[in-house]
């Protein structure tokens, strides 16, 4: 399992990994910490380490139903696809300004959310730079 797997694994248990520096993994709330998840917890302790000090968050959009990832900038992006996050499931600080700007152009629509995701798949998991889409009259 790689290390954003058992952050995601830990979110399934309802578990919430954290950083007691300078290299505590602590596991809230410990007693419901299933007793075969913790020796993989144990065998991944420095990549989660190392994850849970980079600034992102992960979040499960319902609108497209999976689990996405927003991060800071292209050095975690290349950290959280090396930990096992999917390419595409990663959106940037600049990615997340494009979808913003264009929703101010013409509001995005669910469908057309998830069509960009799709896309997202399959061009190098990016978003095209701002001011490259084409806009909605």
């Amino acid at each position: 399992m790689t290390p954003v797997g058992l952050l995601q694994q830990a979110a399934d248990y309802d578990l919430k990994l954290g950083l007691e520096p300078p290299d505590t993994l602590t596991v809230e709330p410990a007693e419901r910490c299933p007793p075969d998840f913790a020796p993989a917890l144990k065998g991944h302790k420095p990549a989660l380490l190392a994850l849970l000090q980079l600034p992102f968050v992960v979040v499960f959009s319902q609108i497209l139903e999976e689990t996405v990832f927003f991060c800071q900038d292209e050095a975690t992006r290349a950290a959280l696809i090396q930990a096992g996050a999917e390419e595409w499931s990663v959106y940037t600080k600049d990615e997340l300004r494009v979808l913003v700007e264009q929703n101010r152009v013409a509001p995005i629509s669910i469908a057309e959310l998830r069509k960009v995701h799709e896309i997202k798949r399959t061009v190098s998991g990016r978003l095209p730079p701002a001011g490259s889409w084409p806009h909605k009259p």
